[in-house]
């Protein structure tokens, strides 16, 4: 719970706690997951939502959340206030709502088959992007039968998301595998016992100029001609926005897809980012993964307040961490085929709500949130302690699915029930009294419970489910961002370390033309710090 104090320091200022919710924050001080579940035998039920997907459920259980039904309302109520519903508005018109960039966002027109969820010029655009990705999975040749993807961000998390999940419930028609570190062991294993002559290498980058992605590029495309590809363009594919830096770059590039300025990297799922996965898993399956993103889409823009799930999802969240001061959530998927799901939360979450300033360029009065997580049951074995017994409450966002993908179905349902039954440890816990046994341990064997949850279930894992996942979140997050009054859709704060990036390594290369013979190079940093690990490493490279 936050304190009192903290409550009414963040009673003003950009994006500050309206007084009816810090109100409610405080009653619910002397109150207890116990209490409200005991006091209300329909919480349950009245704190849960079904989804349908057509060939599965998603079903979301916030009744183990901290709120009542009048918390729900004047949320609610503030969404309508901070103009959730008109950003979104503006959002699916093609507005640019990306202020800082003057941009719209489109990402989801580019799963868009209505005009509800997209206009037509916006959906036209989308068409392309699908029909080049139809157009290169179609005219690849069948004995490339490896694919190695490049790029970083998202151009790498939520392909490999994809593809690691799709693993578990079909067979791939090509092995896909990613590099993104600019740690050349990252491309080296990528490219371990593969045969060059069938290998297609798949280069993302949405302004074709991340130092990493490039690097590995050029490193791909000597290995494609070491091993007697004499025409390597007829093996790599460019996915950008900027198509004419394809050519600027000097790296052959046999076919080039276009993915739309306004689309975020952190959302590109939705473009022709994921091409890795049409060539890996086949057309139908990218298709299916986007279509149920279409569908949450449409269910997000369409349907009443109480019933809108992401919105729910979204505004729990800001809940948790603007109004009652949790600053971190933890997201624990119960299913190895999800085990990429909290990485990938990581960048969509943080790098677009993760501001200290709202649009209008004034300070964020309440904390912005901290995503992590990791795969159950792993994860019980390795922070769990902290969240059942730590001093900070971290809310959590379990998630699962009922069919199992292994051999084991009994296995796969003790899987579920240790989920189902960290969320209950972690709401109602167990007193001193309840512990019994020596009094000295009572206290070390309790646990407080009242540690807020949601939990996420699917009737069944399908693509058209994990579709779904993503575009819940995505949306859930666009709530907050509104909430929180920040522009979800730009990340400034990622240029600064990799402008100086560039000029640490210009120091260490004895490029930066500031000196000269074998001490050049240290020069041009400005703190004792880095020139200091500058000299050390260039003294240590030597003995590599």
């Amino acid at each position: 719970m936050c304190s009192l104090g903290r409550l009414m320091a963040v009673m003003s200022g950009a994006g500050s706690v309206p007084p009816q919710l810090a109100t409610l924050a405080r009653s619910l001080r002397t109150s207890s997951l116990r209490d409200l579940f005991a006091t209300d035998v329909g919480r349950a039920d009245s704190l849960s939502r079904t989804l349908s997907l057509g060939d599965c459920e998603l079903f979301f259980d916030f009744s183990k959340q901290l709120v009542t039904t009048q918390v729900i309302e004047a949320l609610f109520s503030t969404a309508h206030e901070r103009g959730v519903f008109d950003v979104r508005k503006q959002m699916i018109a093609g507005e640019a709502i990306n202020h800082t960039e003057g941009r719209a966002v489109t990402h989801v027109a580019m799963r868009a088959v209505s005009d509800s969820t997209a206009p037509a010029s916006l959906r036209a655009l989308a068409e392309v992007s699908r029909r080049e990705v139809r157009e290169t999975v179609q005219q690849t040749p069948a004995h490339n039968t490896h694919v190695v993807n490049l790029g970083i961000g998202g151009s790498d998390l939520g392909p490999a998301l994809l593809c690691d999940a799709l693993a578990a419930m079909r067979p791939p028609q090509r092995s896909v595998r990613f590099a993104s570190n600019i740690d050349p062991l990252d491309l080296d294993r990528a490219i371990e016992g593969l045969d060059p002559r069938h290998t297609i290498v798949v280069v993302c980058s949405k302004a074709f100029g991340t130092t990493e992605t490039l690097a590995n590029a050029r490193r791909a495309v000597a290995w494609l001609k070491a091993g007697g590809v004499s025409n390597p363009g007829a093996q790599v594919i460019a996915v950008t926005s900027q198509p004419d830096r394809v050519a600027a770059s000097g790296l052959p590039v046999g076919r080039v897809l276009s993915m739309p300025e306004s689309v975020g990297g952190r959302y590109s799922v939705s473009s022709a980012v994921p091409l890795a996965v049409a060539l890996g898993f086949g057309l139908d399956a990218l298709h299916d993964v986007h279509d149920g993103m279409r569908l949450v889409d449409e269910h997000f823009v369409g349907a009443r307040d109480a019933d809108n799930v992401p919105l729910i999802l979204g505004l729990l969240w800001w809940w948790n961490t603007a109004v009652l001061g949790h600053t971190s959530v933890a997201v624990v998927p119960y299913s190895r085929a999800l085990a990429l799901l909290p990485a990938y939360l990581q960048q969509l979450i943080m790098e677009s709500n993760g501001k200290s300033v709202d649009r209008d360029g004034r300070p964020v009065a309440v904390s912005t949130p901290v995503v992590w997580g990791g795969v159950g049951t792993n994860a019980q074995h390795a922070f769990f302690q902290m969240l059942h017994q730590g001093t900070q409450v971290v809310p959590c966002d379990f998630v699962g699915h009922s069919a199992g993908l292994g051999a084991s179905h009994s296995d796969h349902d003790t899987l579920v029930a240790n989920m189902i039954a960290q969320s209950q440890a972690l709401a109602f816990g167990v007193t001193a009294d309840e512990v019994g046994g020596a009094a000295t341990l009572r206290a070390h064997r309790a646990t407080p419970g009242n540690r807020p949850s949601t939990t996420l279930l699917f009737s069944r894992l399908t693509p058209r489910a994990l579709g779904a996942l993503i575009g819940t979140y995505e949306h859930a997050t666009f709530v907050e961002g509104v909430m929180y009054g920040v522009n979800s859709f730009d990340q400034w704060g990622v240029e600064l370390g990799k402008h100086l990036a560039a000029r640490v390594a210009a120091d260490i290369n004895g490029t930066s033309g500031d000196a000269t013979g074998a001490d050049a190079g240290a020069t041009r940093a400005t703190d004792a710090s880095t020139i200091n690990l500058v000299a050390r490493h260039r003294q240590w490279r030597n003995g590599r």
